[in-house]
């Protein structure tokens, strides 16, 4: 087995896509809470919603950056306990990590979902959108994570089958 280092990798499609909605969503961020605090330096009303728009945005951010992170491997790391373990106790850290991370996805998944149906269409105060918007960030990084997982998890199951028994 080769040593669990970080290598800069080319992102996948999917991955470029969810940067670039990182990305935007960040702009947008930025872009709200900057109008807002010009409108409150210059006392120009109107302006109450971009600090709304800004905290929706930004959930959005903190789970996409969540997604990212765990693929590119930077998210939780025991690179320097894996590195004493033999390839057998690797082998197992790492399943036991992606059991982990699927655990507490698909309780995340499964509670965003309970939250959803409860309180999903309470409006926002100013805005007046369905709260929910916030909720789907939770449930759809989540699903993501899931995925991420039982990948994982497939990946480790194919390479023990390819590799030769000593």
């Amino acid at each position: 087995m080769s040593a669990p280092t970080h290598v800069p990798h080319r992102p996948s499609r999917p991955e470029r896509l969810l940067q670039a909605v990182g990305v935007l969503l960040f702009l947008a961020t930025f872009g709200a809470i900057t109008s807002g605090v010009v409108a409150r330096y210059f006392h120009l009303p109107g302006f109450e919603w971009s600090f709304e728009i800004a905290a929706l945005s930004f959930v959005w951010v903190t789970f996409i950056g969540c997604v990212l992170a765990e693929l590119r491997g930077e998210n939780v790391r025991f690179v320097g306990v894996l590195l004493l373990l033999p390839p057998a106790g690797q082998r197992a850290l790492q399943v036991f990590g992606c059991l982990v991370l699927l655990g507490v996805s698909l309780w995340l998944l499964t509670s965003g979902w309970a939250m959803l149906e409860r309180s999903g269409r309470v409006p926002t105060p100013v805005l007046r959108w369905p709260s929910g918007l916030m909720t789907l960030a939770l449930i759809s990084a989540a699903a993501m994570l899931v995925v991420i997982a039982l990948l994982r998890l497939w990946r480790l199951r194919v390479r023990v089958r390819r590799e030769p028994q000593a």
